[in-house]
């Protein structure tokens, strides 16, 4: 399935609308010359000239393999940028080569155009995911910006910790989006863009990344404001202890625990025995003893504007993994969690809360979601909000998506996703990869909202401020005590209370008992 939708993802970022490509399309950067090419936004007029495959680094393989991002090696001639790159290697599929972006902008930007910039970095687990799947034609073309997207190595590749390794040690994924957005800052004027307005925008692991971005010093510079979708700066970061104790595991696995040299042992294995071995570890993070919110509580934060928020049902999707337990199940996973609190949980997330086969599975959905245990949804996104709204000399933007209908590629065909995790991509991307599975089945309705949507992100991007004419009012978080936007079907999307997000995920009670930083899996 995976290499099906990589596949898929690249073939269609290459051939939806392919027109042609002239001199007018080759851009200079610090590498050497490219050539993009032009191409349409499906089901419109407008063009959008692409550039595929562009390199930010050096490839990150032989004695570049666990070393910070490198500097690019230039070439000679004009390189064709009409190729999607591989993907950063994720189990059998992608390759170590991958430090690269694509660039959209509109058909017939000049140089000195000086568009707001776009970064993109998608999610996936810090396993998984790619740049090309996230196609940003659309919304350049729409909001007459400039959209990049971005690959970070993943899995081991990015997030391996051993003695010998550089400062980037355990966290190679997180520099590397660093380092894609330092290039942007360099290079994105010959492309049209404006190097002093760049703004990142992020997803679920991208966004965990971003966490970090916003609390590195060294940082400071890169970013003119940070989207965060789906993450609280709070889950999937590992201690230096923890991080170790991966990397051992890993050491074992590839039979490098014992070399005298671990580092220059595990540069030699081939590409398939560090997939192998990085798939069996599981789970990647980065490393930081003090998780973000805390550094960011403490004023310790790059401040820039920051749009954030989360969808309504986040977890929902978390639950196929549980479509055969039953009550008692059920029950005795909540007391491992939350242990004493058990009882008052049970009453809010009580085993018949819903009827029908996935009853347990859709509760379980609920608990995942309100509780944030993930670091998708839910409280820990409110109590990010308020640590970010806490310094007023900069805005923050809150969302909650709560389209329950939005199509999504669902596990069961029978099983009710609602709005979960990643299900809000398929509006600002959905014209390649599973996005574009998902968008042939959008209502007007939705098309509407994804629309407006687009929208707002493109004014955040232009100009740290999500409002514009013809969009219902943004409010910041900080105004009237806590407000944030609703995004909904039939021009319904408006300003709340923090108090409606709040009731509506049973804040009251998570923030009354310590987070639960188990993510509950079987």
């Amino acid at each position: 399935m995976m290499k099906k939708l990589l596949s898929c993802a690249m073939a269609l970022a290459f051939f939806s609308g392919v027109a042609s490509a002239s001199s007018n399309l080759v851009i200079s950067t610090e590498g050497g010359q490219l050539e993009g090419f032009t191409k349409t936004v499906p089901g419109t007029q407008s063009k959008v000239e692409t550039f595929l495959a562009v390199p930010f680094a050096a490839a990150p393989v032989g004695e570049n393999r666990w070393k910070s991002a490198q500097p690019v090696v230039p070439w000679k001639g004009v390189k064709k940028a009409n190729k999607a790159p591989q993907a950063c290697r994720q189990g059998d599929v992608g390759s170590e080569d991958c430090l690269y972006v694509n660039i959209y902008r509109p058909a017939g930007t000049k140089k000195d155009a000086k568009l707001a910039v776009g970064v993109y970095a998608h999610g996936g687990g810090n396993t998984g995911g790619n740049a090309t799947e996230h196609d940003g034609a659309r919304l350049a073309s729409e909001n007459n910006i400039i959209v990049v997207t971005l690959q970070y190595r993943l899995g081991a590749f990015g997030f391996l910790t051993l003695p010998g390794m550089d400062e980037s040690a355990g966290n190679f994924g997180v520099t590397d989006t660093e380092a894609a957005l330092a290039w942007v800052r360099r290079n994105i004027a010959n492309f049209g863009g404006d190097a002093d307005n760049v703004v990142l925008m992020t997803e679920s692991a991208g966004s965990t990344n971003a966490c970090r971005i916003l609390v590195d010093p060294k940082a400071k510079g890169l970013v003119d404001g940070v989207i965060l979708q789906s993450e609280d700066c709070i889950h999937d970061v590992d201690t230096v202890k923890q991080a170790q104790a991966r990397s051992e595991q890993f050491l074992k696995l590839t039979k490098c625990d014992e070399a005298k040299d671990a580092l220059s042992c595990v540069r030699k294995l081939t590409t398939e025995q560090v997939a192998a071995a990085s798939k069996s570890v599981g789970l990647w993070n980065p490393v930081s003893d003090v998780p973000a919110v805390e550094a960011i509580r403490q004023g310790k934060w790059i401040k820039v504007p920051v749009l954030s928020g989360s969808n309504k049902e986040e977890g929902r999707s978390a639950g196929t993994a549980y479509t055969d337990w039953n009550a008692k199940d059920y029950e005795a996973w909540v007391k491992r969690l939350v242990g004493k609190n058990a009882p008052e949980a049970l009453k809010l997330y009580p085993a018949d809360k819903y009827q029908g086969k996935y009853a347990i599975s859709y509760v379980i959905g609920d608990f995942i979601t309100d509780s944030g245990m993930r670091g998708l949804g839910g409280c820990t996104n409110l109590t990010l909000a308020q640590e970010l709204s806490k310094d007023k000399s900069v805005a923050t933007y809150i969302y909650t998506f709560e389209d329950s209908t939005v199509p999504t590629s669902r596990k069961f065909a029978d099983y009710d996703d609602a709005a979960s995790h990643a299900s809000e991509l398929t509006y600002f991307f959905p014209d390649a990869g599973q996005y574009q599975a998902r968008s042939v089945k959008m209502t007007e309705a939705q098309k509407v909202l994804a629309k407006e949507m687009r929208q707002y992100w493109g004014n955040f991007i232009k100009t740290q401020n999500p409002n514009g004419k013809s969009l219902p009012q943004w409010k910041r978080f900080s105004d009237d005590g806590g407000s944030m936007m609703a995004l909904r079907l039939n021009g319904q999307s408006q300003s709340v209370p923090a108090s409606y997000f709040s009731d509506l995920h049973q804040c009251k009670f998570w923030h009354s008992i310590p987070i639960v930083l188990d993510r509950g899996d079987r």
